[in-house]
């Protein structure tokens, strides 16, 4: 199992930024969250996952919503002095992305049981609103992410798709709760240490 962060190719950028993480990425929902030693800027995005339900390669966007039945939340971690470490280098970010537990997963859920037009994903930090989407134009946005992902790399049952809700980083802290909500029910709650 592996996580595929994208963001689809646009007419701005003729290219996906896709990179993956390991399984090791998802955060023990039973624990908290302990920053990690190697980065003092740590910062979290939130991202919208899809888990595929069955395995796929080269599939027709017209097509993929075949490929995905239930969606979550998730905050995808990021060291973020050590991106632009190794930004400024030229070298591959990996290190910055796919560490241990760097991936808060939230529960899943069936697309059919969300509100058809008006769905909306909640982040707080220690129960204070940081931001608040429809979740409209992303799910709207996975069959073009499942498309471009799978150019690239095999989607295989039980793999998650991360497509950001967007482009803001939020600082992680210690002492501090971070929960994220679909339409009022609980998704995922973290403590961070």
């Amino acid at each position: 199992m592996k996580i595929v962060y994208i963001q689809p190719a646009t007419a701005e950028a003729a290219l996906p930024l896709l990179y993956t993480k390991p399984d090791t990425a998802i955060h023990n929902r039973e624990l908290p969250l302990y920053l990690p030693d190697f980065t003092t800027d740590l910062r979290g995005q939130a991202v919208l996952l899809a888990k595929i339900s069955k395995q796929g390669k080269c599939i027709v966007e017209k097509f993929a919503f075949k490929y995905y039945e239930q969606v979550g939340l998730a905050l995808a971690l990021t060291a973020y002095d050590r991106q632009q470490q190794l930004q400024a280098q030229g070298k591959p970010w990996e290190l910055a992305t796919a560490f241990d537990d760097s991936m808060i997963v939230g529960n899943f859920m069936a697309i059919k049981d969300l509100s058809a037009d008006d769905a909306k994903a909640v982040f707080t930090q220690n129960e204070v609103l940081v931001q608040e989407f429809s979740l409209r134009n992303a799910i709207q946005s996975l069959p073009l992410a499942l498309h471009q992902a799978s150019e690239y790399v095999t989607l295989r049952t039980g793999d998650l798709i991360a497509l950001p809700l967007a482009a803001d980083l939020y600082p992680i802290e210690a002492g501090t709760t971070w929960e994220g909500r679909i339409e009022a029910r609980l998704n995922f709650s973290v403590e961070v240490k």
